[in-house]
């Protein structure tokens, strides 16, 4: 087994004692939030206009809770995976 392989297994256990819900907020709302200042500011530049408070409440609630939460829940469920793929082959 590769060095890279045991440390993803050990990072990898640290990660669900803290659990999915705290994975979930910290990496997808994390992550939410870089994809809505990308979204905002190409939004504010793109048109040359201010935006509105309600588009920009909109795009915040999408790209942060919508986007975010269901990246936390997709890369949770994919490292689960690769953890149970690497500890079998450890066997």
């Amino acid at each position: 087994m590769k060095a890279s392989d045991k440390k993803f297994i050990e990072n990898w256990k640290a990660t669900k004692k803290a659990g999915k819900k705290k994975y979930i907020i910290t990496h997808g709302l994390a992550f939410g939030l870089i994809i809505f200042v990308i979204n905002t500011s190409m939004n504010y530049w793109g048109d040359w206009e201010r935006m509105e408070w309600t588009s920009l409440l909109i795009s915040l609630l999408i790209s942060i809770i919508l986007g975010g939460g269901l990246y936390g829940f997709v890369t949770w469920h994919m490292n689960e995976y690769l953890y149970k793929k690497k500890l079998k082959n450890k066997s």
